[in-house]
């Protein structure tokens, strides 16, 4: 048969209608200019390679918190004031004391090269106090009652007493608190560039650095290091198994060619992506995680289809033909399902989430339209003989597929569904009885190694320095107090008491003084019976704590900034009534604000993803019930696995599997997001690739245990390969050293190991055995005849006796019966 006779439906006089032939005259046209195909493919690859080659250095850390928070607005004001959460510490040590002349002179030299930088909006160090716009202040920093900063403040008129707080009781060490103003990348930059020249020996002082600017910083390099290392540790199990896979070195390389297609093209959409909007790093890492999963799986399912037609007798045209007929509808329509739950992403405010959203959609659009593309070229470049060969194809399936050990294991699931079904729900709800306990948070310097300096500094600064240490909430009330009348002073002296009174507050710092567990420390102006601040002090507090914006409350908390206390204080300190609608800033408010937009917008994202999917899913199907049964299955395994990672990560077990990690007590509120998306993702492209098996089954047979039996035969060799070589790249991740980085590969091993083992054999067969007729249950109004034509038997048997005419015309068979 010619390559243009692709188009046409073997032993059938009908032309193939809708996606069909869509996907017929794209396998015709692959095949009839496949070298030109090849061609152009390479070309377009060196030419998006070309455009994003730079991508990684335009991706910004960030993008957590939505912009139009209220912590995110508070900290847009706090700019106004020169304060906030500090963008990175520095911690500085002299042996012979930070008072000594020489390591005085450069505690003041290294303040001064920080404020020289634009983006350093001010700097309190021990050595020049607050500093804000090149003036400076008596320093005034948020110090525990029982701290010896609080007892020399209290007895004390001349605020340089409140300087002891960033300097410890030895005098050998000090700490200059560092804030930065402008956007993710703009602080990136800062960072990038300040860090070398402020850390490390300066004069007489040993400088180190930690903060939230500085964990970001090391944690991108850390990463990409990480990535490349588990990259080198699992090339040679991935090519070994996708060798084992696609049965000769040939076939193997396929789905590298479709992965550098699609990653390479996503690369340039991402970089086209950063002249609009920022775009978060962690876009890089799923675009690379998802392109080489889908490549993978996409091409797997069309040589095998073609395999198994050509076993069948078909020859290598119709073979082609049938490919894209089959295979081909089975990757369009698992790429709309994949691309349909990244779609829900896109609701939330996060530019974190919706950056790995365009980056999943990107490079699973890309996947799938390689896919089909360079399969059908490459197959007929090497001709039916290079094509067809499997070298391990006698050691795959031996005898009829009712021989199969998939066959075999679908059937006693069968036997007894009822049992099976409540045995594997219970296995997986025990795995799922972790996860109420998860108490969520964001990451900080912690998931970084041990022994990295800034995890190290940040231990020396909460040991020595607790005060420096300890978490801030700002409270900015929006253009109040401005006017500094007595009443307004009144009414802040008032509730900065009851500010510093709430539980888990250190203590509160504002125009009218210092405060902690509800009494003032320090007053301005004091009333009878108050410590007495000085007149400069009291000056320089309302210079600072005033400002166009407004009034600024700055309330000290607990050392873990994301930790249970630190989000219960944000919580009360909101619910404290104030002189004015307050707006909080710092690391608990932009938790809390987080959660608050991730609650808020979950519900619309749900219902999104479960309509699409549900509407895909039955336009596919065929059918009402087998939608909804496959979300219930994901659903199942996906919190099966969101336990099985709060008991790994949040409460620290099986760390001589994963590799050490700080176990910090929290989950991450974010990431986890990450790798559920992905596990969701190839649950589902393995859940249409098992429905499309058992669908063509039972149009033949119109049994439905045996088409099970026989679609689970077909499909489980394709998806346990896909997974085996997707589990390897991701146990490769447990070896880095990022914690994050491990949840990631961890948890989306951890659930396709579930996929494999238990639902998609076990539990799939046993709940449409329940189910019956049921399944393939459609309402009269709307049931039409699938447009999906029939498969060929199952042929990785080869045919014993030549096919009649009237056998070779007819595209069905029966289930496990030879041609």
């Amino acid at each position: 048969m010619d390559a243009r006779d692709i188009g046409a439906e073997p032993g059938s006089a009908k032309a193939p209608r809708g996606v069909n032939r869509l996907l017929a005259a794209t396998g015709r046209g692959a095949v009839r200019c496949r070298r030109a195909v090849l061609s152009l493919a390479a070309v377009v690859t060196l030419l998006c390679a070309l455009a994003g080659y730079d991508v990684a250095a335009r991706l910004v850390s960030g993008g957590f918190v939505p912009e139009s928070a209220p912590s995110a607005q508070a900290l847009r004001a706090m700019e106004d004031f020169g304060g906030g959460a500090p963008g990175f510490v520095l911690l500085a040590r002299a042996e012979g004391g930070v008072d000594a002349p020489g390591a005085r002179r450069a505690g003041e030299r290294l303040v001064s090269r920080l404020l020289a930088d634009s983006r350093v909006s001010g700097v309190d160090s021990y050595w020049t106090g607050a500093v804000r716009g090149g003036r400076p202040a008596p320093p005034v920093v948020d110090a525990t009652p029982a701290s010896p900063a609080v007892t020399d403040a209290a007895n004390a008129t001349d605020a340089s007493a409140l300087t002891r707080a960033l300097r410890t009781p030895d005098g050998h060490t000090a700490v200059a608190l560092v804030r930065l103003r402008g956007g993710a990348g703009e602080v990136r930059a800062a960072v990038d560039r300040l860090l070398p020249e402020v850390t490390g020996d300066q004069g007489p002082l040993k400088v180190g650095v930690t903060g939230q600017a500085a964990a970001l910083r090391d944690l991108e390099s850390q990463s990409e290091r990480d990535l490349r290392t588990a990259e080198l540790i699992a090339a040679p199990a991935v090519l070994l198994l996708l060798l084992w896979a696609f049965g000769s070195l040939w076939a193997a390389l396929l789905p590298l060619a479709v992965g550098a297609v699609a990653v390479t093209g996503a690369l340039a959409v991402l970089r086209a992506l950063t002249e609009l909007t920022d775009v978060s790093v962690f876009a890089l890492n799923l675009t690379t995680a998802v392109g080489l999963a889908m490549a993978v799986d996409y091409s797997l399912f069309l040589v095998a289809r073609y395999r198994e037609e050509r076993a069948g007798g078909a020859p290598h045209d119709d073979a082609l033909h049938r490919m894209m007929i089959t295979g081909g509808r089975t990757v369009v329509v698992s790429a709309a399902v994949v691309g349909a739950a990244l779609t829900g992403l896109l609701l939330f405010p996060l530019y974190f989430l919706r950056s790995l959203a365009w980056a999943g959609l990107a490079v699973v659009a890309l996947a799938a339209a390689a896919s089909l593309l360079l399969v059908p070229a490459a197959l007929a470049c090497l001709g039916e003989r290079r094509a067809g060969t499997d070298w391990f194809a006698r050691r795959r399936l031996r005898g009829a597929p009712e021989d199969g050990r998939w066959y075999r294991l679908a059937t006693a699931a069968m036997r007894r569904p009822l049992v099976v079904t409540v045995g594997v729900v219970l296995i997986l709800a025990a795995l799922a009885l972790p996860f109420p306990r998860a108490v969520f948070g964001l990451s900080d310097e912690r998931v970084l190694p041990a022994t990295a300096p800034v995890a190290t500094t940040a231990r020396a600064l909460r040991t020595e320095l607790p005060s420096a240490a300890a978490s801030s909430l700002d409270v900015v009330l929006p253009h109040w107090g401005a006017d500094g009348s007595p009443g307004r002073l009144a009414e802040l002296d008032d509730y900065a008491r009851r500010l510093s009174a709430l539980p888990g507050a250190a203590g509160v710092r504002t125009v009218t003084g210092l405060y902690a567990s509800g009494r003032p420390l320090l007053s301005c102006p004091a009333r009878p019976g108050d410590p007495v601040m000085s007149r400069a002090t009291c000056a320089d507090l309302a210079d600072r704590h005033r400002a166009a914006a407004g009034t600024w409350v700055a309330v000290s908390g607990p050392v873990a900034a994301y930790g249970p206390a630190s989000t219960r204080l944000a919580h009360a300190v909101r619910a404290v009534s104030a002189p004015a609608g307050p707006r909080l800033a710092g690391p608990a408010a932009e938790l809390a604000d987080i959660k608050a937009a991730l609650v808020q917008r979950l519900p619309y994202a749900a219902v999104l993803v479960t309509l699409c999917t549900l509407a895909l899913l039955a336009l596919f199907t065929r059918s009402l019930f087998l939608p909804v049964k496959a979300l219930l299955m994901n659903l199942l395994s996906l919190t099966a696995t969101a336990g099985g990672m709060v008991w790994i990560f949040q409460e620290g077990h099986l760390r001589f599997l994963t590799g050490d990690f700080t176990v910090t007590g929290t989950t991450d509120l974010l990431t986890p997001m990450v790798a559920i998306c992905l596990a969701f993702g190839l649950s589902m492209d393995y859940e249409v690739l098992l429905l499309s098996r058992i669908g063509e089954a039972h149009a033949r047979t119109r049994d439905t245990v045996r088409a099970t039996a026989a679609g689970l035969q077909a499909a489980a060799p394709l998806f346990t390969a896909s997974a085996g070589v997707v589990i390897a790249v991701l146990l490769a991740l447990a070896a880095a050293d990022i914690t994050v980085i491990k949840l990631i590969g961890v948890t989306v091993a951890l659930s396709l190991l579930i996929d494999a083992l238990l639902i998609r054999p076990l539990l799939v067969p046993a709940v449409m055995a329940l189910a019956g007729p049921v399944n393939w249950w459609l309402p009269k109004g709307i049931r039409r005849r699938s447009a999906a034509p029939a498969a060929r038997p199952l042929a990785s048997v080869k045919p014993t006796v030549e096919p009649t005419a009237e056998a070779a015309a007819e595209p069905t068979a029966r289930v496990g019966g030879r041609r």
